[in-house]
């Protein structure tokens, strides 16, 4: 690809937004780099530590004077809305941090900005990128496991609440716990695995028995928030989905798993125990062999995927409009737990 065209890209939010700092700053497709965060210190010390000079801490003059091409947002949940319809516009494309907003009606209001606009809006979800991921997609891409009709996929922690998010403010500012948190990840490369079939109907259950306690310890008395949840998902296409996400549990070790089941073949993704694929030679004959993702070690990040998307002008990789249906997949999520029933959706 030509990189006669560069672009300025600002990063609003230089917590996690640091990632998001390294990588344009690692870019051939970045001229410039503005950075956006309204604690002083943290601003001082990325904006030190990569010699960018263009420092705010206000979004709205960012964006009046700098007018960069891609705005990246990293910032609390709540916030994504507001600022991502503010950027896009103001004529910006927009790289927005997961979830893609706090529920389904958030993230119709960014899409709708986004067709006004012209512009792209992409969700960081960055698990796609990942080697194993890109490898097992691509096998599925090229019918290697047949049709897929059952995915397990999870993340769960023993202990690993983010106390450094504003959880104090529960749902109004988060969205939601460890499923919005770190279930829309798994959730989100497990659908991508289905083709983003719709859902047609969710059944789930959410739970706080441990985290509540901790919080007690941190002078926190009133803890809204799931610490876990799990779901089934029903897909228009006839495959089952099944969703585990905590932030807390009395388990063993962290661990991200996935679990895909095919007419020809299987895999897995383990973040502990390794990356497998099962493949059928015979009706009563399945080998096991490690899943080879070597040709996509090359170090492609979901930034740059970004970059490239709008230099040549073409649609990105995690849409807008995918992101808004993982968003009603939450929803489903939460409403189904909040009334003890399925929810249909289709």
């Amino acid at each position: 690809m030509s990189q006669e065209r560069k672009l300025r890209a600002a990063v609003v939010g230089l917590s996690v937004g640091q990632y998001h700092v390294y990588d344009y700053f690692n870019s051939p497709s970045v001229e410039e780099i503005i950075l956006c965060e309204t604690d002083p210190k943290r601003l001082q010390e990325v904006g030190d530590g990569y010699g960018i000079s263009k420092r705010y801490t206000d979004f709205s003059e960012m964006l009046e004077k700098e007018k960069p091409d891609i705005v990246s947002l990293a910032v609390p949940n709540f916030l994504h809305c507001p600022m991502a319809v503010q950027a896009l516009d103001s004529g910006c494309h927009v790289l927005c941090e997961k979830p893609l907003a706090r529920s389904a009606a958030e993230a119709q209001k960014m899409v709708e900005a986004m067709q006004r606009s012209g512009k792209r809006l992409m969700v960081n979800f960055n698990q796609r990128f990942m080697p194993e991921c890109r490898a097992l997609k691509a096998m599925i891409d090229d019918g290697v496991l047949g049709d897929i009709y059952f995915v397990r996929t999870v993340w769960q922690r023993q202990r690993g609440v983010p106390w450094w998010y504003p959880l104090a403010r529960g749902k109004e500012s988060c969205g939601g716990g460890a499923v919005i948190d770190l279930g829309v990840h798994v959730l989100d490369r497990a659908l991508w695995m289905c083709g983003y079939s719709e859902a047609e109907w969710v059944l789930a259950n959410t739970f706080s028995n441990i985290a509540p306690r901790e919080a007690k310890e941190r002078g926190m008395e009133h803890f809204a928030l799931e610490d876990m949840g799990v779901a089934m998902v029903r897909l228009k296409n006839g495959a089952m989905l099944e969703l585990e996400a905590s932030w807390a549990a009395n388990r063993g070790e962290e661990a991200i798993i996935t679990r895909v089941y095919g007419s020809k073949g299987g895999a897995i993704l383990h973040s502990v125990k390794g990356n497998y694929v099962y493949l059928e030679r015979k009706p009563a004959e399945v080998e096991t062999l490690p899943l080879d993702s070597s040709a996509f070690q090359d170090g492609y990040t979901i930034r740059q995927a970004f970059l490239d998307a709008i230099l040549a002008d073409k649609e990105v990789p995690c849409t807008a409009f995918e992101g808004m249906q993982l968003n009603q997949v939450l929803d489903a999520v939460y409403q189904s737990a909040a009334e003890s029933r399925a929810i249909q959706l289709i």
